[in-house]
């Protein structure tokens, strides 16, 4: 399936879709997005069968707003459950064009476009400007040697040490500040202190926030997060190891939000995703 094999972190981002396959004789089909990522998409629907292999025109409607981005992709996987048809797509990125239409979903969606290339293995070479090297020393030109009893030798016989260039100690390569969970587990390993960081990017107006899950019981108001100068939210929780915890961020008392880099994600009982930390 193509969850399970795309290397970039996928998002939750529900979008109303109209898509239809590219020869355009059918009429737009409409359904919602799952598992989005900056490669493919899952698609839900309950009018249209799917057929692998099939391109289809994709319309995505952005949030909060009236604008439609149009990409196209092809179906890699297709499944039935109850009267829901799935399909996995793989997108079709012939041009920066497009891809710059792939980055506006994000956008507007309040994630960062360097995060949704965060699992890249070459994330630091895309995500970042190169820096310009920094420029060689002049070489220095070789002194001849000079024979025993010159400027090699001092009084008593002794050889003068020669000191050459000094050496430039290196400096640590600058990485990125890596976005996802920080864990700490105790010596034993039977416990995690697990760090949860909600990005101020994503809730920019926010007053306050809270983490609920598994861990909590899921109470809404048993563990709220600390703010930040920079406008992130943060908590550190102490969770019993092997195990995997269900959670989302409470905002403001009404809006549920999904962390940007869990583990995974899983359905639940409400037609979204959970968001998943594996400790």
């Amino acid at each position: 399936m193509l969850t399970s094999k795309r290397k970039h972190k996928r998002f939750d981002i529900p979008l109303t879709i109209k898509f239809r396959p590219v020869n355009g004789a059918a009429e737009y089909c409409a359904g919602v997005t799952k598992n989005f990522s900056c490669e493919g998409v899952g698609l839900e629907t309950d009018g249209f069968e799917f057929t692998r292999h099939e391109n289809l025109e994709l319309n995505f409607k952005l949030p909060a707003s009236e604008k439609i981005v149009s990409l196209l992709g092809g179906v890699v996987w297709e499944t039935q459950v109850g009267d829901k048809n799935l399909a996995g797509i793989k997108l079709k990125m012939k041009n920066k064009q497009m891809r710059n239409e792939i980055e506006k979903i994000f956008s507007r969606s309040k994630i960062p476009i360097n995060s949704i290339y965060s699992n890249d293995p070459d994330y630091m070479i895309k995500g970042e400007k190169k820096k310009k090297p920094a420029p060689k020393p002049a070489a220095q030109k070789k002194r001849a040697l000079e024979p025993p009893g010159k400027s090699a030798l001092v009084r008593g016989g002794k050889k003068k040490a020669v000191s050459g260039p000094a050496r430039q100690k290196k400096k640590p390569l600058e990485q990125p500040e890596n976005p996802g969970f920080v864990k700490q587990y105790n010596k034993s390993g039977s416990k995690c202190k697990v760090t949860f960081r909600l990005p101020g990017e994503a809730v920019p107006d926010v007053r306050k926030v809270a983490i609920v899950g598994d861990f909590n019981k899921w109470d809404a108001s048993g563990t709220p997060m600390t703010r930040l100068e920079n406008g992130d939210f943060l908590v550190t929780l102490d969770l019993k190891s092997k195990r995997e915890y269900r959670f989302k961020y409470l905002i403001d008392g009404n809006l549920w939000e999904n962390d940007w880099c869990a583990d995974r994600y899983v359905p639940n009982a409400f037609g979204s995703d959970d968001s998943v930390v594996i400790v």
